[in-house]
């Protein structure tokens, strides 16, 4: 089993994370990204605030519906003052304008209310506005740079792993799939040496059942570790 090769494999792979982490961690990378976050939730706030704008319109709209019925049963009311003709009947056309003038006082302060919310979002479209083409300038500005740095990495990154397409022609192709299954499901590294010492994983320290460190010590093999998840061979 080459395991050696593997290694060398394994190698590789290190040198794409190097690679994928100095792109990350590019300053280009990194101003890019920020702005392009910062732009993104922007958005979403203009969402949230049309939104907000579109149910304060249809609250007017509805408030202002109700208030024009109000007023024309007000006024409905007052008609019929002139033809009152006892104190029972007074007090309770008396009664029901009550009801009515706190009902419309009550849309009124409503309506106050919807202005006031209305005011504040007017407030809070303008540093929108100011926001969104201040984060969209700077995503402009940034994008050539990272995407030069992007293009230098891929180009990188793409020699190594031809590289890697050539190492895998000389190791057995289930070592290959045991390698990318534990590269998948484990931290990096996914191949990591059998402590014969003390029986562990040298990626998590666990050791080892009786019969997993057995079959390595007799086959010199691989085993994964059901702690980590790595694949653990003998050195």
């Amino acid at each position: 089993m080459n395991i050696e090769g593997m290694l060398k494999y394994q190698n590789l792979d290190r040198e794409i994370n190097k690679l994928n982490e100095e792109f990350k961690t590019h300053e280009a990378t990194r101003q890019y990204n920020k702005y392009m976050k910062l732009y993104k939730q922007t958005i979403e706030e203009g969402k949230r605030m049309s939104g907000a704008i579109g149910e304060h319109f249809v609250n007017i709209d509805r408030l202002t519906k109700q208030y024009e019925k109000l007023l024309a049963d007000i006024d409905e009311y007052y008609k019929g003052v002139d033809e009152i003709t006892d104190v029972k009947q007074a007090d309770y056309y008396e009664k029901q304008l009550l009801k009515l003038d706190a009902a419309l006082e009550s849309i009124e302060k409503e309506l106050d209310n919807v202005r006031k919310e209305l005011a504040k979002l007017d407030a809070d479209a303008k540093t929108f506005f100011s926001n969104v083409s201040t984060y969209y300038q700077a995503v402009k500005k940034f994008t050539p740079e990272m995407d030069k740095v992007k293009l230098s990495i891929q180009s990188k990154a793409k020699e190594v792993m031809l590289a890697q397409k050539e190492l895998e022609k000389t190791v057995e192709p289930e070592l290959v799939e045991k390698y990318k299954k534990a590269k998948e499901n484990a931290k990096f590294p996914p191949l990591v040496p059998f402590d014969e010492a003390t029986n562990s994983c040298m990626g998590c320290c666990l050791e080892l059942s009786k019969d997993i460190a057995a079959k390595l010590r007799q086959d010199g093999g691989l085993e994964f570790c059901p702690n980590c998840n790595r694949l653990v061979y003998k050195q």
